[in-house]
């Protein structure tokens, strides 16, 4: 008689149905029949570092609509800083950008109604705090250019005033920096004020004699007058200079998306880009006093 045949215990088995899969034999062997593969643990997802989720700004489905107006250097025929400057924050966002050229005043009542969403080189008045996200970039600095027929007598607000012959010309929607906003109020209350409608038509003007002075910043008054033919002189030298800012509507962006666009904005400071757009229409030393730090 042959002696009974013990049953090996699991654990047995199991080791034995190891050693010979490791053999390439488990295919063909009982001992294999009851051994399924044992499904492997997967790697989890490492979740994404809240640095990288989210840390640009949101596009969104539609195009950002870009509001440009001429103003010499910053925009004149097609090119300047701000298309510029608005060219690299949509490579940068990877945003569709979609660019309009209009007046500086109807930008304004453009972005209240939310038909434009962003626009570049302006002063963040309070009125326009209403219906924007403000976010500074550059440093602008109003001068006073006075034509060569004006008098050497005349170096204040207090002169030209008192000189009854003497005009100003200013763009229409254009703000004059609040050093001036006494003297623009003075001369309007007595009609001495005469407002264009482009900062093209309005140099043109003042060319021609239409007008005595206009208040303008180096960056927009050097694409269109050679200095040796004006006098420029500085009647606010104790305010060095005003930000110069991206206005975003609040009509389509909140705090938090005008908070993303302005880490972007400060990243292109940061690494120099924007002074090495400033260089390409003034000289490098003009460039480093407009640029933020």
């Amino acid at each position: 008689m042959f002696a009974p045949r013990h049953r090996r215990p699991a654990a047995h088995r199991l080791a034995a149905s190891v050693l010979l899969a490791g053999a390439g034999l488990c295919s063909s062997l009982p001992v294999c029949a009851n051994t399924a593969a044992s499904p492997q643990p997967q790697p989890q997802p490492q979740p994404q570092p809240q640095s990288q989720a989210k840390a640009g700004p949101a596009c969104p489905s539609r195009p950002i609509v870009f509001g440009l107006y001429e103003f010499g250097g910053f925009y004149r025929a097609g090119t300047g800083l701000d298309k510029d400057v608005a060219e690299l924050l949509a490579a940068r966002s990877g945003c569709r950008f979609e660019y309009k050229v209009m007046m500086r005043g109807r930008i304004w009542q453009e972005m209240q109604a939310g038909r434009v969403d962003m626009t570049l080189s302006a002063i963040a008045t309070a009125e326009r705090k209403v219906f924007a996200h403000a976010i500074p970039y550059l440093w602008m600095k109003n001068m006073i250019i006075l034509g060569k027929d004006v008098g050497p007598n005349i170096h204040s607000p207090a002169d030209f005033i008192a000189s009854p012959n003497l005009r100003l010309g200013l763009a229409r929607g254009h703000f004059p920096g609040r050093p001036f906003d006494a003297f623009v109020a003075q001369l309007r209350n007595i009609a001495r004020i005469d407002e264009i409608d482009s900062t093209e038509q309005l140099y043109a003007m003042f060319k021609a004699g239409r007008f005595q002075a206009v208040l303008g910043t180096q960056l927009v008054y050097s694409q269109y007058l050679r200095e040796d033919q004006v006098r420029i002189e500085d009647w606010a030298p104790a305010l060095s200079r005003e930000a110069a800012n991206l206005l975003i509507s609040k009509k389509h962006f909140s705090a938090d998306d005008a908070r993303r666009w302005g880490v972007l904005m400060k990243e292109m400071q940061t690494d120099g880009s924007v002074q090495r757009m400033v260089q390409r229409y003034l000289p490098p030393a003009d460039a480093a006093r407009m640029v933020m730090p």
